[in-house]
């Protein structure tokens, strides 16, 4: 096959893929030890990825991505107090709005495959926010950041067909701001923090 795709410095593309959600929680001890709460984990649920590819080849074997996407998430904070009558499962949805700028470094390639590792950064603007959203003892809402930026680190390999090339991949979403709202309430006061942790698998077609 023609060696098409090295050719090219400017390609674009889409993205489909699926997505695990989780928080990294930073508890506030000082809060627990003078309250009935116990405990706050997370309960996790897929979610799923799409978007567009733009790629630009820079050097040799290095590649400036960018691949803006709609992202749909959801993730359940689950709080245990001494009377278990008082638990609560907190539901947190979330629409994002995602452009992560990434440098790809790619392997030469062997046949029609290469393989390759991604890495940078991710601004993330959330749609479906509920900063704003009465609250409650009785209805908690925990609300979380609409601006919030994250770092992503990923792997995957590049199958070259005549027309286009399918990559497959797998990437780590790790985020570095804080999105957690304070509102004064129990089901955030116990908190100092809430930070995204996601586990991205995607097939590109480029």
């Amino acid at each position: 096959m023609p060696n098409y795709w090295s050719k090219k410095k400017l390609h674009f593309g889409f993205t489909l893929g699926a997505n695990n959600n989780d928080f990294k929680i930073r508890l506030d001890n000082e809060f627990l030890n003078i309250d009935t709460l116990q405990s706050i984990s997370v309960r996790r649920f897929p979610g799923f990825v799409l978007g567009g590819i733009a790629d630009f080849s820079f050097a040799e074997n290095f590649n400036l991505r960018a691949l803006p996407s709609i992202a749909f998430a959801q993730r359940n904070l689950v709080y245990k107090f001494t009377n278990s009558r008082s638990n609560r499962e907190v539901k947190i949805e979330s629409v994002y709005l995602e452009i992560p700028l990434l440098v790809k470094y790619r392997t030469r390639r062997f046949g029609n495959y290469g393989f390759y590792v991604t890495g940078g950064f991710k601004y993330s603007y959330d749609l479906a926010s509920n900063i704003d959203a009465q609250r409650s003892l009785a209805d908690p809402v925990v609300a979380v950041q609409p601006h919030t930026f994250s770092y992503e680190l990923g792997a995957g390999f590049d199958i070259y067909f005549p027309f286009f090339k399918l990559s497959p991949e797998l990437k780590l979403t790790n985020g570095i701001s804080n999105a957690l709202v304070k509102d004064g309430y129990v089901y955030t006061e116990s908190m100092n923090g809430l930070w995204s942790r996601i586990v991205n698998f995607s097939f590109h077609f480029e």
